[in-house]
């Protein structure tokens, strides 16, 4: 999904895009939210996090608008699936 959304066809940089998706999914579990990447929703956050953050890699920008509040619906939805965990065992 990377390479297709960066417009990459070849192999050449498989290598390098590997490192960037390593580093993405670092980031994103440093901001609190741990991926599961059997789930098509934290698929396409992971590859268009690290499609931004490669895109961006020589500017000194913010985090765009849009993958900023899908990180933070994303942190918010697993605090909520936690607390009703809890809940949950509290309930028993």
């Amino acid at each position: 999904m990377v390479k297709f959304d960066l417009g990459i066809s070849t192999n050449k940089r498989d290598d390098y895009l590997l490192k960037y998706i390593d580093a993405a999914a670092g980031e994103i579990r440093r901001k609190g939210i741990t991926l599961d990447l059997d789930s098509s929703d934290d698929m396409i956050l992971l590859a268009d996090y690290t499609a931004w953050v490669y895109r961006k890699r020589t500017e000194n920008v913010p985090l765009s608008a849009n993958l900023r509040l899908r990180l933070t619906n994303r942190r918010v939805k697993e605090g909520a699936d936690r607390y009703a965990k809890q809940q949950q065992g509290n309930d028993t």
